[in-house]
């Protein structure tokens, strides 16, 4: 899983959640290990997240994991959502916003026009 609704998802980030499994069930060669630790060393974030992982075993942290991504993904679908609407909802105050710039702008340039 990786993208926007992941945990685990960050951008310019190499690191996956099935290597961050790995890594939390020791499954990875020392170069992976060390790829995954300088990783976590540059966010107290990630660290801080991965210590309370390391507290739960293998089926409860793959539950955990999977129950944030679904909180997430409906988090950011309900923002989708309300910003969509916004603009839904107030067409009629966005237009009259449009054309009181429009008439601002012609009326500039009639008076520029007129006191040249």
């Amino acid at each position: 899983m990786s993208g926007t609704g992941n945990i685990f998802g960050k951008q310019g980030g190499n690191l996956s959640e099935e290597k961050l499994q790995a890594y939390l069930e020791g499954k990875l060669s020392a170069e992976e290990q060390r790829e995954v630790e300088a990783f976590l060393a540059d966010d107290g974030m990630e660290s801080d997240a991965l210590e309370g992982l390391e507290q739960l075993d293998k089926q409860e942290r793959r539950e955990t994991v999977q129950h944030l991504n679904l909180q997430l993904n409906r988090y950011l679908t309900e923002r989708r959502r309300q910003r969509k609407g916004f603009y839904k909802d107030n067409k009629w105050t966005m237009l009259a916003i449009f054309i009181v710039l429009f008439v601002v702008v012609l009326a500039y340039i009639i008076l520029r026009l007129a006191a040249s």
